[in-house]
This record gives C-alpha cells, sequence and structure tokens, in this order.
C-alpha cells in the first residue's frame, strides 16, 4: 500500500468516526428533549427545517426506543419532538426534508457542518435553539 493510498484512508476514517461522533451526539440531544415534559413551556427558536433535518438523520442513523420498546418512526419522533418543544407539527414534514435538499450548499452550509462546529463551542448544539416560554 503506497503513502497516498493510507493517507486517503485514513483520511475516510476520521470522517466516518466523525460522522458517528456528531449523530451520537445529536441521538443524545434528541432523547434529552424527549425527556422535557410538553407542559414545561420550552420552545424551539430554530428553523423548521433545520430540526425535522436533525430527526431524520436521527431516525435514519441510531436505533431509538419509546417507553414501550418500539423503533420510533419519523412521524411518531417529529410529533413527540413537537410535542414537548411547543411547535406546530407540519403536516408534510418530508417536504421539509425535501426543501433542505435543494438548498443544500446555496445561501447556508448544510446541517451536519454547521452542526458539527457549533460542537466546537457547546456540547449540546440543538440546546441553543431551544428556549423557556
Amino acid at each position: 500500500m503506497n503513502d497516498e493510498s493510507h493517507e486517503i484512508r485514513t483520511e475516510n476514517e476520521l470522517k466516518k468516526n466523525e460522522m458517528e461522533r456528531i449523530l451520537e451526539t445529536m441521538r443524545s440531544e434528541i432523547i434529552a428533549i424527549l425527556a422535557l415534559s410538553p407542559h414545561a413551556g420550552y420552545a424551539w427558536k430554530g428553523t423548521t427545517t433545520d430540526l425535522l433535518e436533525v430527526i431524520n438523520a436521527v431516525v435514519m442513523s441510531c436505533e431509538l426506543f419509546d417507553e414501550n420498546g418500539r423503533r420510533y418512526t419519523f412521524g411518531r419522533l417529529t410529533h413527540d419532538i413537537c410535542l414537548r418543544l411547543n411547535r406546530h407539527e407540519p403536516h408534510n414534514p418530508r417536504s421539509y426534508l425535501t426543501k433542505a435538499r435543494q438548498r443544500k450548499n446555496l445561501h447556508r452550509p448544510p446541517l451536519m457542518r454547521r452542526y458539527e462546529a457549533a460542537l466546537h463551542h457547546s456540547p449540546r448544539p440543538l440546546f441553543n435553539h431551544i428556549v423557556k416560554k
């Protein structure tokens, strides 16, 4: 194996490890949000699109189960998170994901890149967008 292919493999492994760390942090933040009471008066101040992108990333890459041991689906997790953050649940949440894919790199960096950058400043970036009413 030459040095160049070893460097590429090492870089890809680092990217994979970093992505796993980001997704695990997102998962733990979603679990923390699920622990909030819907009546506690918390509200999401970020964009609905960003919130739904995080929910989708967690559902697609991590196993997350409810209190009855059932695996969360995108729709159920969206419902439960919106309930706890006093956010109107979108009628068609997947349309927000389509919109997010279309906007990537146009006006702002993709969510994963922004989340990774935010991790350098805060251990729980999602909670920077949650306020108590």
